[in-house]
């Protein structure tokens, strides 16, 4: 008789352990669960792509050597939207190579981050004004091949080609001028770039870890 009571209190003390056990397990089950729903449906919205351009007046193409038409690494922040540099820019002294970080990024926002000025009718540039009709010039974009009459307002796209000529060059210049022009925005978009703007950013690994336990990744 002794020894079924004693048998029937170590049945209720297995119990009382076994049941927040149990608890405990699901529970973590739970939080493993949601781990791994987040870290593989995780999406990144960090905006880094690239597009090409290139600037001809009367015949020249502006070269933009000043160090001052590049954004420096070390003072970029590619989540500061309000710094519109960051928003667009140019990186390492290639003139023609452009880095957007942030949706709806205009053609004409570019060209006011180098200090120049693009309308439909007009480019300012550090060597002048230039006007549509002036002295029988006339300013035309070739975007991605085809001929626009304005692109101020335009957002730029990932691996656009834009070119911007003012003078009397004729359509098979312009189309010459326009093949010249360097295509490496797909070779950027599809590499590291580690020395632009975020080079420095946790790899998408680190950021989807992150992510998945409910900190900030930014």
């Amino acid at each position: 008789m002794e020894d079924l009571k004693n048998e029937k209190n170590s049945s209720r003390k297995t119990n009382k352990l076994k049941y927040p056990i149990i608890g405990l397990a699901l529970f973590m089950l739970g939080v493993l669960t949601l781990f791994g729903i987040r870290f593989t449906t995780y999406k990144s919205d960090d905006v880094h792509f690239h597009a090409n351009f290139a600037l001809y007046i009367n015949g020249t193409k502006d070269d933009f050597k000043n160090f001052s038409f590049y954004k420096e690494v070390a003072a970029c922040d590619v989540h500061n939207i309000d710094d519109v540099e960051a928003r667009v820019h140019m990186h390492d002294n290639n003139p023609g190579l452009i880095h957007v970080h942030a949706h709806g990024v205009s053609w004409g926002a570019f060209f006011s981050n180098l200090g120049y000025t693009l309308g439909n009718k007009a480019v300012t540039t550090d060597a002048g004004t230039y006007i549509d009709g002036q002295d029988g010039n006339s300013l035309k974009f070739l975007l991605n091949g085809e001929k626009v009459s304005s692109i101020q307002n335009k957002l730029i796209k990932t691996e656009d080609v834009l070119l911007i000529d003012y003078g009397k060059d004729s359509d098979q210049v312009l189309k010459e001028h326009f093949k010249k022009i360097p295509t490496d925005a797909r070779e950027a978009n599809n590499s590291s770039d580690p020395a632009a703007c975020g080079g420095n950013e946790d790899s998408g690994m680190m950021k989807r870890f992150k992510s998945a336990l409910g900190l900030q990744t930014q």
